[in-house]
């Protein structure tokens, strides 16, 4: 969270569930295209494209949650998907890398009084709950999900 307790985040789905991150790790979101696999890499790497002539790993985070998907697997991605392309600067990793992901909602405001970090109990993965009138959100610790 910021100083004044409030912070912007991308809210995005993983199959039927909703989760975030801080929008200051987003570079921006483009479709899902053409991704080439590649041998011997962690189960949660789908591949690399090229984006605007840069090299981009694409991870699936739903490998890492454990999340089910019924979406078919085409040429390397998800049918139907964005791409979260995180940024490089902020994640420190120098390296760029986009989230597979079902799709993009929106930016909104999270609150103190809406997150809730201890109910994820001890998890790299995630940084907290958010809740709200429409159930609940899942906060994903960016750094968590690279290649």
């Amino acid at each position: 969270m910021s100083g004044d307790g409030e912070t912007q985040v991308l809210t995005f789905t993983l199959g039927e569930e909703d989760y975030c991150v801080p929008i200051e790790y987003v570079a921006e979101i483009v479709d899902g295209g053409s991704v080439r696999s590649l041998p011997d890499s962690d189960p949660h790497v789908v591949g690399i494209t090229d984006l605007r002539g840069q090299t981009t790993t694409i991870v699936d985070p739903c490998e890492r949650l454990d999340v089910d998907t019924d979406e078919l697997v085409t040429d390397g991605g998800r049918a139907d998907t964005r791409i979260v392309v995180l940024d490089s600067d902020a994640l420190g990793t120098g390296s760029s890398t986009g989230w597979l992901v079902s799709d993009v909602d929106e930016v909104t405001t999270v609150t103190d009084e809406t997150l809730d970090a201890e109910s994820v109990g001890d998890t790299e993965l995630l940084r907290g709950l958010i809740k709200d009138d429409d159930g609940f959100t899942l906060w994903l610790d960016p750094t968590a999900f690279t290649a």
